[in-house]
């Protein structure tokens, strides 16, 4: 596994990030996933568990609105619901690659 993107590609449109990763695995991530598996501190706590996990139900109507870099190691979205805290390094989108994550679909949403 590489945790090196290749390309990246936002189509705020389609409400979609796509991660092609230097082994040449794609990853495709939607907005309310992203929002979901934030890394911040304000959505993980600073200490495993000190904070609820995110519903889906709260996150479902996300869209993602922007995006920039982080030095060579992550980015940083902007969000319909206000939040920009979190600053997702790319070894944190490979290791949430939604193909990946049992219950949700190939982009992250929750299979019904």
């Amino acid at each position: 596994m590489s945790d090196t993107p290749t390309s990246i590609e936002l189509d705020v449109g389609a409400n979609l990030l796509t991660v092609t990763w230097a082994d040449g695995h794609v990853s495709r991530y939607s907005g309310p996933y992203l929002r979901k598996v934030c890394p911040c501190a304000d959505c993980r706590g600073h200490v495993p568990g000190s904070v609820p996990e995110i519903p889906w139900d709260a996150v479902k109507d996300v869209k993602i609105t922007g995006a920039e870099g982080v030095g060579t190691y992550a980015v940083r979205f902007d969000f319909s619901a206000p939040h920009t805290t979190g600053i997702y390094s790319f070894d944190w989108l490979r290791a949430s690659c939604p193909s990946d994550v049992e219950g949700v679909d190939d982009v992250g949403n929750p299979i019904a």
